[in-house]
């Protein structure tokens, strides 16, 4: 993943343009929305890995939907939404069918079975031979998700991987039960209004949560502000996450230059601590660059997020001379740099446990009561105008439950959270009706 030209600060739609062209091509979704959409999806026979015979609309006569996927072995991305995509098929099998289709025509199937052994892939796949199926759209690129309707038609499309199995079952459940009567075309994965929570800090933040690490600051003439780096000599290294109250923690992603592998921030989640944990994989120090940027971004946000952070992990300090010269060669400018002398504080750690009530659009809700429970007791807590609880009892592994909600809002009366042993921030999410 080498020679990208994305400059130092590069902006995330930098990111999110390369992770895409390395296995997407460059036609928008919105054209491919336009040439099939709504249409009939041709019927098409495959034999998968176990020799079964797989028929779109043979498949569609015991299933509400099927879920058709375009891949390749040489894909990373496609190969980091394959979990995703397994736990979603384990959940609706029984009312979706599945199958993942190859369009490499290397990817013989005897490969293919090796491949899905090898990453453990439970549901249908198979090659797509001579791209008959594949040929319905103007790209090269993978992977491409398809989903069929009970009435035969494309009802969906996604280009790129998911980067999360909730994502796949938000998109599933849109077409299935008995009120889908018509064919609904959707255009985006539909957003999450469960009732969540999260912790949140007081500003978006990647920094090293543990290991052996020191701190740099990296200057350059073309662009004003200073940007963070860290020296980890070891081969990876532990990451603090941190996202804002204002973030939707169900979008927010963190990936990086060197593996590609985009991550959804709640995955991350170390509960007893109540803080978002990585292990990054650091490159090798033969490699010709032997540093990667991380970014943490809102995939719900298109291709550029100004919101999005970013820092640089370098092996050592020639990692840090071999950018500056693909810099000044890139003509991005001279690159300086600095040890910091000091670690900054990345946080502001409250004194107290902190909620953010809001609804699905972010707004704040006031007026939702909550309990605050030990084994001996429960305290009552009110959201304020500003969709605010403070609680300052003692620092405990709280049993948080919703009480109640004002008029027009709801939420899911089996939800309950426990908060870390510590003070902290949290966002709770109700849902506006």
């Amino acid at each position: 993943m080498k020679n990208h030209n994305c400059g130092l600060p590069a902006l995330m739609m930098c990111l999110v343009m390369i992770i895409l062209a390395l296995c997407a091509g460059t036609v928008s979704a919105e054209e491919y929305n336009k040439a099939f959409l709504g249409k009939p999806f041709p019927d098409f026979t495959v034999t998968d890995t176990e020799g079964d015979t797989f028929t779109l609309s043979e498949a569609l006569k015991d299933h509400e939907a099927v879920l058709i996927n375009f891949w390749a072995t040489w894909c990373g991305p496609c190969l980091n939404e394959f979990p995703h995509l397994n736990e979603a098929y384990e959940k609706y099998r029984d009312r979706v069918a599945f199958i993942a289709l190859s369009k490499e025509k290397k990817d013989t199937i005897e490969k293919i079975a090796e491949y899905q052994k090898e990453n453990g892939i439970t549901f249908p796949m198979g090659q797509d031979e001579g791209q008959k199926v594949y040929g319905i759209f103007s790209t090269t690129g993978v992977p491409i998700t398809v989903v069929v309707d009970r009435f035969g038609n494309a009802a969906f499309v996604q280009m790129g991987a998911f980067s999360a199995a909730h994502e796949v079952e938000r998109v599933l459940d849109t077409f299935l039960g008995d009120g889908y009567t018509e064919t609904a075309v959707l255009d985006r994965i539909p957003r999450d209004t469960s009732t969540r929570s999260f912790p949140v800090s007081a500003a978006r933040a990647i920094y090293p949560d543990s290991g052996n690490y020191r701190k740099v600051i990296l200057h350059s003439a073309s662009y004003p502000e200073p940007i963070n780096g860290y020296i980890v000599p070891d081969d990876s290294v532990r990451l603090r996450i941190g996202i804002a109250a204002d973030d939707n923690a169900v979008s927010m992603a963190y990936a990086d230059y060197y593996l590609f592998k985009p991550v959804n921030v709640l995955s991350m989640l170390d509960p007893e601590r109540g803080v978002y944990v990585y292990d990054q994989e650091m490159p090798d120090t033969t490699d010709e660059e032997p540093y990667t940027r991380a970014a943490l971004y809102d995939t719900a946000a298109g291709d550029y997020d100004e919101n999005e952070i970013s820092v640089y992990l370098f092996r050592n300090e020639e990692a840090i001379s071999k950018m500056a010269e693909a810099m000044k060669k890139d003509g991005d400018g001279e690159l300086t740099w600095e040890f910091a002398d000091v670690e900054e504080k990345t946080e502001n750690t409250p004194q107290a446990y902190i909620m953010h009530v809001m609804d699905q659009d972010g707004k704040p809700v006031m007026e939702v009561s909550v309990n605050f429970c030990t084994d001996k007791a429960c305290v009552p807590k009110e959201s304020d105008e500003n969709g605010l609880i403070t609680f300052d009892g003692e620092p405990y592994k709280y049993h948080v439950q919703i009480i109640d909600v004002p008029e027009g809002y709801s939420y899911d009366e089996d939800f309950e959270i426990y908060t870390a042993p510590e003070y902290g921030e949290y966002v709770l999410r109700v849902r506006k009706d």
